[in-house]
């Protein structure tokens, strides 16, 4: 990596009060949910690990989320693609 792509790469990162906008985000979240900091993180490496046996699973895409509507609070959303061969 030369010089000017550091340069790019330094402007190019979001800036640092939305980096800790989104942290904070995150905290409240898991707060709201009732959750320990490292219970989503928890649960996604289980999925992961429960989804090895099942080839047609892009492990790679799994996303897993804490709800962000109010009417939806308690709950972990978990979106798992397929792949499409």
């Amino acid at each position: 990596m030369g010089f000017v792509d550091k340069i790019k790469e330094a402007f190019s990162r979001p800036p640092a009060k939305e980096i800790a906008k989104k942290r904070l985000q995150l905290i409240l979240k898991y707060d709201r949910a009732g959750l320990p900091p490292n219970a989503v993180e928890a649960v996604k490496d289980a999925i992961l690990k429960a989804l090895k046996d099942f080839p047609f699973i892009d492990a790679s895409g799994v996303t897993i989320n804490i709800a962000n509507e109010e009417n939806s609070k308690g709950k972990i959303e978990i979106e798992v693609p397929v792949r499409n061969n």
